[in-house]
């Protein structure tokens, strides 16, 4: 029984030691790829809401969409950690079942094969693991920003980042970063906005930082419709009725007349019909 424990513990010990290095660089690279993937994707999706909100021309849009698919390509899915080749795939393999069969055929020969089989101890999930390497990554972005304080990109990247991970109140920080380096750029202020409310309930006040916010990106665009819905919000919870309605309206008049959010702002100026 002793012989059987110590043999399967070299076995697996062996076995850590020389395929640690052949497989820890391709786990590496998927982690890097989920995230870098998840990143670009954002970057479309955020593209799609700046040509929904006047920001970004069709014509831009679709300059930018093929510049973010051509990183994709060109990163293999957005890994910049070579994965390894085949041959060092297949050398790794061979390696596992020559000591696995070694080992097996050692235990028939002298061990005792009739006893069941030991327990596997728990193991993180793979999903905590990938979670953990990319927030790791992230953590590794924000501290060279430390270092590189007027990288307004990396600012906005990191913003991004944070904005997949579901941190918002450091995604909106990073934001206000890229955004006073890069005052003139109103997408890194609607997109510091989304961050502020995400994850707001429907009816909680404005803090007095999105409000400023709000506001700075209503004078620079008046027709902007985040701006204009939540301002509208704000007046309208505080009692400035037609304030509220000026801005509905005027978001009413900038909406497809096929678009279904107009039945939501319809709802809302009927809530306030009257009001004074």
């Amino acid at each position: 029984m002793i012989f059987a424990l110590i043999l399967l513990f070299v076995t697996a010990a062996v076995l850590a030691v020389v395929l640690s290095p052949l497989l820890t660089e391709a786990r590496t690279a998927r982690t890097r790829a989920h995230f870098d993937l998840a990143v670009y994707r954002d970057q479309l999706d955020e593209i799609e809401r700046d040509v929904a909100r006047g920001l970004v021309k069709p014509g831009d849009a679709d300059a930018a969409r093929r510049e973010i698919e051509r990183r994709i390509l060109s990163s293999g899915t957005a890994s910049d950690a070579p994965g390894p080749s085949p041959p060092r795939r297949i050398l790794a393999a061979i390696i596992a079942l020559a000591v696995a069969a070694g080992a097996f055929g050692l235990y028939l020969l002298i061990g005792l094969p009739g006893l069941p089989d030991l327990p596997y101890a728990n193991r993180a999930s793979e999903e905590a693991q990938q979670n953990a390497s990319i927030q790791s990554m992230v953590d590794g972005l924000a501290a060279k920003l430390q270092a590189n304080p007027d990288d307004a990109d990396g600012w906005t990247m990191l913003g991004r980042s944070y904005a997949v991970l579901g941190e918002n109140d450091k995604s909106a920080d990073a934001y206000e970063h890229a955004r006073n380096l890069r005052p003139a750029d109103q997408s890194i202020a609607v997109a510091e906005a989304e961050a502020l409310l995400d994850g707001r309930k429907a009816q909680d006040p404005l803090s007095d930082r999105l409000l400023t916010l709000l506001k700075s990106i209503q004078a620079a665009d008046p027709d902007q419709p985040l701006a204009l819905w939540f301002l509208g919000f704000d007046a309208a919870q505080h009692g400035r009725f037609d304030e509220a309605r000026q801005d509905w309206n005027h978001l009413l008049q900038l909406m497809p007349p096929d678009q279904p959010e107009r039945k939501t702002v319809n709802a809302a100026l009927a809530a306030i019909a009257g009001k004074r």
